[in-house]
């Protein structure tokens, strides 16, 4: 069995308060029995503020890559970094979260970085591959999408607008990946706020849901909630059943979402192997996708 608990989490911009609420909520999740903890996109450090006003070369934009600078670490060397991997330790558990990265071979390059730790240490790292609006005057992009074989199964990392590009899912499913992990920063975009006409939710959504049918995958995302810079966050931290089907959900409160899975690969045979006849995996047809890599 395996028990997954997914983190709603309101970030702030100070690197400390946030690194505090990190080591409460696996805490807190470890009491509660978890193996596998999920935190959200850039809730070390903040996601980017002042959205609506960045554009490159202007003060504002200057401002955001200073502050992100200014508190960006390297992987697994970063001393944030290293807290988390020593309560990971402590805990015997397995740790996912999202933060800025500045690389160790150029300090001048910063990514938008999910890290993945465990009882042993540092085990990986993902870098966002696709940059939306305003992220691509502060983070370089990454250019892999890595599974990393563990004891309790093999993951792959995405970072929020990854899953809207179905490639990526799929490069990580046919990579090995058995869960894939989704950090993310997804905010509201109608005033006032709808659940059931807002674009963003309505896309967040059907986006996890189709990610985790058509791989035949457990998903899990963790995004922010409430209010950080220019943007009002969500929630809906989710867990996903390879069918498709939201297990279990923080909604919009701050806290942990938990589900225990019984058989991870009896449940990922399943839906490759029994559901309906259909295999989402091996009934692909890679010769007449030629355009997907044009």
């Amino acid at each position: 069995m395996l028990k997954i608990a997914t983190v709603c989490m309101n970030c702030c911009y100070d690197k400390s308060a946030n690194l505090a609420k990190y080591l409460k909520f696996i805490d807190e999740a470890a009491d509660n029995g978890a193996e596998l903890i999920l935190l959200p996109e850039q809730s070390l450090q903040g996601y980017l503020r002042n959205l609506s006003a960045m554009d490159c070369g202007t003060d504002q934009s200057k401002n955001e890559f200073i502050y992100q600078y200014e508190n960006a670490e390297t992987v697994p060397d970063g001393p944030s970094v290293q807290a988390v991997m020593a309560k990971a330790h402590e805990r015997g558990v397995y740790v996912a979260f999202g933060m800025t990265e500045k690389d160790s071979k150029d300090y001048c390059k910063l990514y938008n970085t999910a890290v993945l730790v465990g009882p042993d240490g540092f085990i990986g790292k993902y870098r966002k591959v696709h940059q939306p609006g305003d992220e691509v005057h502060v983070y370089y992009p990454g250019d892999e999408f890595p599974v990393f074989d563990t004891p309790i199964g093999r993951i792959g990392m995405l970072i929020c607008y990854d899953a809207w590009f179905p490639e990526s899912s799929r490069a990580l499913t046919l990579g090995g990946a058995e869960i894939i992990l989704k950090p993310t920063a997804t905010c509201f975009t109608t005033q006032p706020h709808d659940y059931e006409t807002d674009h963003a939710y309505y896309s967040y959504d059907l986006c996890e849901r189709a990610s985790a049918l058509q791989n035949s995958v457990y998903f899990i995302s963790a995004n922010q909630t409430g209010v950080c810079g220019d943007c009002d966050y969500f929630g809906h931290s989710n867990i996903i059943s390879p069918a498709g089907r939201i297990l279990a959900t923080t909604d919009n409160a701050e806290g942990i979402a938990y589900y225990e899975i019984n058989d991870l690969k009896r449940d990922i045979f399943w839906g490759r192997e029994q559901f309906s006849g259909l295999n989402y995996i091996k009934d692909r047809k890679p010769g007449a996708y030629s355009a997907l890599v044009e």
